[in-house]
């Protein structure tokens, strides 16, 4: 079980790192004003913000602020989990089957939302 937790780890890890990338991006996007354009991509956002109907593919700020604090929360509760799994318990092995199958749940379920949450960042 301890590649499947492995697994489990590494593609909750990276999809939580997506998540945070991706909000952080979207907020960049959605700050950057005249004063800070600094080429003409930046004055192209900018300009797009401005003159753009409601721009298709842009979430409001606060929405990615909002995905942003859900990654850093995961990846919290990523670190807590391996952090816990690190300490042996003393002498169960029947459960530590049963307790493994539910670490690795939550660790898909955190992935899973995750990428969920990337993906409509980026749509």
């Amino acid at each position: 079980m301890s590649n499947d937790f492995a697994t489990a780890e590494e593609r909750a890890r990276l999809a939580a790192a997506d998540l945070l990338a991706a909000a952080n991006d979207v907020m960049r996007v959605r700050s950057v004003r005249w004063d800070d354009a600094r080429d003409e991509v930046d004055a192209a956002l900018v300009s797009r913000r401005w003159t753009g109907y409601a721009p298709s593919g842009m979430r409001r700020l606060d929405d990615a602020r909002d995905d942003q604090a859900f990654a850093d929360r995961a990846l919290a509760e990523i670190r807590s989990i391996v952090a816990s799994r690190g300490a042996p318990a003393a002498g169960e092995s029947d459960g530590t089957v049963a307790t493994d199958a539910a670490v690795i749940g939550r660790l898909d379920v955190l992935a899973t939302e995750c990428e969920r949450r990337a993906v409509r960042l980026r749509s």
